[in-house]
């Protein structure tokens, strides 16, 4: 677990029984982990958008590109963010994007195989977007 605010020490000599004063995120060291996977890939995808595009059967390299920025913009927002659930979810909501896309891809395209590859793999990293969006929006509601 990650420490999201300092522990302030308690006036006199007592333990104090009010609430807490150290938060934990369930799922942060997953967020974190996500977060410098989304910058990798949007990398490789803003670095080599014709390599991938080809790879993963989508045809066009430009779109691509686009979505690498989009991923490297959520890899820096989970990792600047204290609180990165939204970023999470972004990521996510980008991932409906790629799926519809690789979804397109893999009835259009001609290389089927590395869409529909691509497709699993992708449905693969949405299924563990969504759980840490997840756990880090049960955390936060049990903070309010």
């Amino acid at each position: 677990m990650v420490r999201i605010s300092a522990p302030t020490e308690t006036a006199g000599k007592a333990p104090s029984h009010s609430r807490p004063d150290v938060r934990y995120l369930p799922g942060i060291k997953v967020a974190r982990a996500l977060g410098w996977f989304s910058i990798g890939l949007g990398l490789a995808e803003l670095l080599k958008p014709r390599d991938l595009a080809r790879a993963t059967g989508v045809d066009d390299a430009t779109l691509v590109g686009i979505y690498g920025i989009r991923e490297i913009v959520c890899g820096i927002g989970i990792l600047r963010s204290s609180q990165p659930t939204g970023w999470l979810w972004a990521r996510t909501a980008g991932d409906v994007l790629d799926i519809a896309t690789l979804a397109s891809a893999s009835s259009t395209s001609r290389n089927r195989g590395g869409a529909m590859a691509s497709l699993a793999a992708v449905a693969g990293v949405t299924a563990v977007d969504v759980m840490c969006a997840m756990r880090l929006s049960a955390a936060a509601a049990l903070e309010d």
